[in-house]
């Protein structure tokens, strides 16, 4: 009974954490992001596609936090702002990166936690090569989740997800309402 008690003081806890979790996320959901704040946000998504559009991928990591983590449209897992520069560096030599220019799309941010912003933001690549398997990149956008966080009086990217846009799997999306 002794081993199993911390156990179930856990379970009890993480459940009513788990209980406040609900409104508090629902509240989130709402743009509660200080416009100081988005426009920060904002400004490092831009420069970040300045970056891109320029192939300085020096500058493209300037606002990642030292120990960001990141993961790419094929699952790479990257650990570190400089695994990301090297990795980013290597993929526009070559000819599946070496011309292209991100489009930006629709960016939703919201608050998670004091100085912990999550953002969602939409993405297209124009201008691409053949992939390194000599297939063709898809042109349907992608999506990347990042994770800012406010340390030292700024904001930095501490995670980074992205995710190509799937257009067949997307038009039959079940989350969708009928329609």
């Amino acid at each position: 009974m002794r081993r199993f008690l911390p156990f179930a003081l856990l379970g009890v806890s993480i459940m009513s954490q788990t209980a406040t979790l609900a409104p508090v996320h629902a509240a989130a959901l709402a743009d509660d992001v200080a416009p100081a704040d988005h426009t920060a946000i904002q400004a490092i998504l831009d420069s970040q596609t300045a970056a891109w559009d320029a192939h300085d991928m020096t500058a493209f990591v300037a606002d990642m936090a030292p120990d960001v983590d990141w993961i790419n449209v094929v699952g790479m897992h990257w650990h570190g702002r400089e695994a990301v520069l090297r990795a980013h560096t290597a993929f526009h030599k070559m000819p599946m990166f070496a011309h292209s220019s991100m489009i930006p799309g629709p960016v939703e941010m919201r608050g998670v936690a004091p100085g912990v912003i999550l953002v969602v933001d939409h993405t297209r690549l124009e201008g691409m090569g053949p992939t390194p398997g000599g297939g063709t990149y898809p042109t349907t956008g992608s999506i990347m989740t990042l994770v800012f966080i406010r340390q030292g009086g700024r904001w930095w990217i501490a995670h980074g997800h992205n995710t190509n846009v799937d257009a067949h799997a997307a038009a039959h999306d079940p989350s969708r309402p009928p329609g």
